[in-house]
């Protein structure tokens, strides 16, 4: 292609970030798809990898959308230039500095990339990625939950702990569409919110009664949750570390930034 160099954010020095735009465009390795930026979106992680963990040379960014520029021959999902994309990438990485999103043109890993609907706009698709990956791992990689293909037909009952959250507005619709019973806990100034995503029940995390009420909405049956309730065991997912004491409780991190290797 006829562009060399191009623009990007980088850690320019210690605990420092800043623009350079004479930074060279990468060749493309076999199972990764090279992008150019449409869009791109800020996490809370950004900030934290310039400030502790990112040496000089870095790429920053994770969130995006682009365009589709280039595709290396081990990528298995049908993509082709000028597909559009959106997804995650591992800014800050102080092992591959090439990793990140933050620039003219990127590359990222094809097969955990997602296409952007017509319907969505690029600064739309640039919201998804890291909560996606986080959601995907967390109910359908860790703890098994039906694929929205083949939705169960029992509505399981799912418990959403911070329905409002960004990755809880997406999980309620994830779990929803895979057919389960979603309840959720928020803010009550939130609850029309929430059940505009597909909560069937919703519960204010603030009220003392919050846990009783979720177990009679449950017969006291909950087992895939964000907190575990049932007395026969469950799982208990969290992008925080947690520790859960009860033995019959699988604790689980879930970290977007695994979806990448």
């Amino acid at each position: 292609m006829n562009v060399m160099l191009h623009k990007a954010v980088i850690v320019t020095q210690p605990k420092t970030a800043g623009l350079v735009t004479d930074r060279a465009i990468l060749k493309l390795c076999d199972n990764y798809v090279l992008v150019r930026t449409v869009s791109v979106g800020l996490n809370l992680s950004d900030w934290k990898y310039v400030d502790f963990l990112s040496p000089p040379g870095a790429l920053l960014g994770g969130d995006y959308s682009g365009i589709v520029e280039a595709v290396g021959k081990d990528v298995k999902l049908p993509w082709k230039k000028g597909d559009r994309i959106c997804g995650f990438a591992h800014g800050g990485n102080a092992v591959q500095a090439e990793d990140g999103s933050f620039a003219e043109y990127i590359v990222v890993k094809g097969d955990v990339q997602l296409r952007v609907s017509e319907h969505l706009s690029f600064q739309e698709a640039a919201t998804l990625g890291a909560g996606i990956q986080t959601i995907g791992r967390a109910l359908y990689q860790t703890i098994g939950l039906a694929l929205q293909s083949q939705p169960i037909k029992d509505a399981t009952p799912i418990l959403i702990y911070g329905g409002s959250t960004t990755t809880g507005t997406l999980a309620i619709q994830f779990a929803k569409l895979s057919g389960y019973q979603v309840l959720t806990t928020c803010s009550p100034h939130n609850f029309d919110l929430v059940r505009a995503l597909g909560a069937d029940a919703v519960f204010d995390y603030k009220d003392p009664e919050s846990a009783a009420q979720i177990r009679k909405q449950t017969k006291n049956n909950l087992n895939l949750v964000v907190t575990a309730l049932s007395t026969e065991g469950g799982a208990y997912l969290a992008p925080l570390t947690v520790k859960v004491d009860r033995a019959n409780v699988n604790s689980r991190f879930i970290l977007a930034y695994t979806v990448l290797g």
